[in-house]
């Protein structure tokens, strides 16, 4: 007697999953920038949009829109804000290793003072002084709002291969 059989072995198809799972990761870093950004505005104020335009090339990144104007102040220095940041999404050769990435830099002088400090306490008459503290606070909205986030499931992937 003769018996012949089929053996099916599961095969991911890794091509499919890795596509699906870059989409999933860049919405995932699209929500927490929103949070980080969220929580920025919130504790920079805005005066002269200088400090709050240092955030415009990040939030270029998912399009999010950051007032830097409409403050108290007599005129509007969002250019030097904007000209003294930096701001930069995913890097294609850092997701190829699996690092989804953003950048946020900045050299704006006063932004980085009351970042750390009350400027008040040197001689400075602001409506709100520092610390924003603003590093440390959109950091933990950032994580807050990823930690949650899932991965796509695998089983969608998996593909029948006929082994004889």
């Amino acid at each position: 007697m003769k018996f012949t059989f089929k053996y099916f072995c599961p095969k991911l198809d890794f091509d499919a999953y890795k596509k699906a799972l870059d989409k999933q990761m860049r919405e995932i870093v699209a929500q927490g920038l929103e949070a980080w950004l969220m929580v920025t505005t919130v504790e920079v104020p805005l005066w002269s949009g200088a400090s709050r335009a240092t955030f415009v090339k990040v939030g270029q990144l998912i399009d999010h829109t950051v007032a830097t104007s409409g403050g108290s102040a007599p005129f509007n220095r969002a250019g030097t804000g904007l000209a003294m940041s930096t701001g930069e999404g995913l890097d294609p050769s850092e997701m190829e290793r699996g690092l989804y990435v953003f950048t946020y830099g900045t050299t704006l002088p006063w932004l980085l003072v009351n970042e750390y400090y009350n400027a008040n306490d040197w001689g400075f008459h602001l409506t709100n002084p520092g610390p924003y503290e603003f590093q440390v606070k959109a950091r933990a909205a950032f994580l807050h709002a990823t930690k949650m986030a899932s991965l796509p499931k695998v089983a969608p992937f998996i593909r029948k291969q006929v082994v004889r």
